[in-house]
């Protein structure tokens, strides 16, 4: 729905005038659960094993304790089926892969990709069972703070690797400011990565 609503909102614009369209998905997010054929697209054997279990939570203790209690005392046993919740959760993200490519395709046949650009990002990631935790909400552990941001179109050189630059979601702004040759605003958190995406040296 969310991708055909930002085709038919593309659909109804006056093509003389530039576009910007935040086009944002929900999931993949709790309760976790997908439609077929993206809920069995992953079978639970075939998830690898956690870097942390539940045992990680007793050396962590205070805050980590607190929120594994919260969950636990929600949804008794939750943790033994996390292969299988882990499972949903990349149908998930498949689920917004595969709409993800049927906009850029309209993008394609309808003659804007080659003057749009597109930038991928996300807000946070989710434990999916690690530390024996679903969704966020304590400390700043790298499942989820190391998420998406890519940049692709015109003026980006495209580069076949991941990039190692520090940066945050906070410079996308600033970034998009000095892409269109707007003066960035007094005040404005962040920094321009536009150096870099235009392979520049940073």
């Amino acid at each position: 729905r969310v991708v055909s609503d930002a085709i038919a909102c593309l659909e109804e614009r006056d093509r003389q005038r530039p576009f910007f369209l935040w086009l944002s998905f929900a999931e993949p997010h709790n309760p976790y659960q997908a439609p077929e054929p993206y809920v069995s697209m992953f079978p639970d054997e075939d998830i690898p094993d956690r870097v942390a279990g539940p045992a990680a939570i007793d050396v962590k203790g205070g805050k980590w304790r607190w929120m594994r209690d919260l969950i636990e005392e929600k949804r008794p046993g939750y943790d033994d089926t996390w292969r299988r919740y882990r499972a949903t959760y990349l149908g998930m993200i498949r689920l917004i892969d595969d709409q993800v490519r049927r906009f850029v395709e309209y993008l394609d046949r309808s003659g804007q990709r080659d003057d749009t650009v597109l930038i991928f990002m996300s807000d946070h990631g989710d434990y999916a069972g690690e530390y024996g935790l679903q969704r966020k909400g304590v400390g700043l552990p790298e499942v989820l703070t190391r998420v998406p941001l890519v940049f692709q179109g015109p003026g980006i050189v495209a580069s076949e690797t991941m990039r190692d630059a520090f940066v945050s979601l906070v410079d996308v702004f600033p970034t998009i400011c000095d892409m269109l040759d707007i003066p960035i605003p007094d005040g404005v958190q962040g920094r321009s990565l536009w150096p870099i995406l235009a392979g520049e040296s940073f």
